[in-house]
């Protein structure tokens, strides 16, 4: 491998200006030897020269591109890259070697590589080994990120545009609307994967924390709770959990404790298309079997206690939605200061302890 000093050195500069101009298919052995600097060609002044605007109309480099790869003075904005043929102050002038460089520069960039990326990236291109290879991969690694984010934030302004037709007084929530509705989204799929859930309990979920987001929307947005949503009752439960969890942060008591785990429990039951009559009964069985004081989630979950699939998918659906950061305005100002940390921790429990029974 090179040793990799600065190209702007005088032996790394001339390793490179030979290297490219060796691979000119116009420039033989012979004629490469005149025409670097010290040369015969060199000497005799048969070798082209170009201005420097000259460089930047041929290959697209901005001047201060141009000054900052060639500025040897690397504690300021200097990168010490490469050496032009001619330099003095004031004055410099590029042969063929420089416009080869220079083109290369250009084409990494258009690659992503980044002005300080460049000199590594050349050393190696210049490498008979794979390191070039292996650059590129990453920064199509770098990229493909990039993209994603991207594309991540296309998607945010599509949703911006829906709430911008929305009534002046409403574009908050509907922002919030479509935001929680993908995250709900994402939360089913993320569990669905997880579970290897039958379609039939997905879709069943997947309406259930559609009413969820529906319900919480309905309290910020100052409705009043219907009876019954669609068939099903979770909007008429939130006012419950949101006093549960108030008392359960009151008493101090830990998201895996039999009460925590117990809400956990009925919040997942409705959300798993039971309504609201099975969302306020769950767990009854169990509480036969365990009580507020028991200390741990273990003694709630009691093989008489085992949920269903479907309630298993709830359950890891509201754990993902919950642990997604940008949900936790809306949540903590429905179920109340300190509630989101709270029910994420629950229901991240009680994902432990299903996935320990399994095994």
């Amino acid at each position: 491998m090179k040793e990799r000093q600065g190209l702007g050195a005088t032996g790394a500069g001339r390793e490179l200006r030979a290297w490219l101009l060796g691979r000119s298919p116009g420039l033989g052995v012979h004629m490469l030897a005149a025409r670097l600097p010290g040369g015969t060609a060199w000497r005799a002044r048969e070798v082209p020269m170009w201005k420097r605007s000259d460089v930047e109309r041929l290959t697209g480099l901005t001047r201060h591109m141009i000054q900052d790869l060639c500025n040897p003075n690397t504690s300021r904005d200097g990168l010490g890259f490469w050496e032009p043929a001619i330099s003095k102050p004031g004055y410099s002038r590029f042969d063929e070697g420089d416009l080869l460089a220079f083109y290369l520069v250009r084409q990494l960039m258009k690659a992503g590589f980044t002005l300080k990326e460049i000199e590594s990236a050349v050393f190696d291109l210049m490498e008979d080994d794979d390191s070039f290879e292996r650059t590129l991969r990453r920064k199509a690694t770098v990229l493909h990120r990039r993209r994603a984010e991207l594309d991540s934030k296309l998607s945010a302004l599509e949703y911006l545009e829906v709430a911008a037709t929305a009534a002046t007084d409403d574009r908050l929530y509907a922002v919030m609307e479509v935001a929680l509705t993908q995250s709900a989204e994402r939360a089913v799929q993320v569990a669905t994967t997880e579970t290897q859930a039958a379609e039939a309990d997905e879709v069943l979920v997947r309406r259930g924390m559609r009413e969820l987001v529906a319900a919480v929307l309905g309290v910020l947005r100052g409705e009043g709770a219907p009876a019954e949503m669609g068939g099903r009752g979770i909007a008429p439960l939130v006012a419950g959990w949101a006093r549960a969890v108030a008392d359960l942060l009151a008493d101090d008591a830990a998201p895996a404790t039999a009460g925590a785990q117990r809400l956990i429990r009925k919040m997942a039951h409705a959300v798993a298309g039971e309504g609201a009559s099975a969302g306020r009964h769950a767990g009854n069985a169990c509480d036969a079997l365990a009580s507020e004081d028991a200390g741990n989630a273990r003694d709630v979950l009691a093989s008489e206690c085992t949920s269903s699939a479907r309630d298993a998918l709830a359950v890891r659906a509201l754990a993902a939605f919950l642990n997604e950061s940008e949900n936790g305005v809306p949540i903590e100002l429905v179920f109340g200061e300190g509630s989101f940390a709270f029910l994420a921790q629950a229901a991240v429990a009680r994902v432990n302890d299903m996935d320990k029974q399994l095994r």
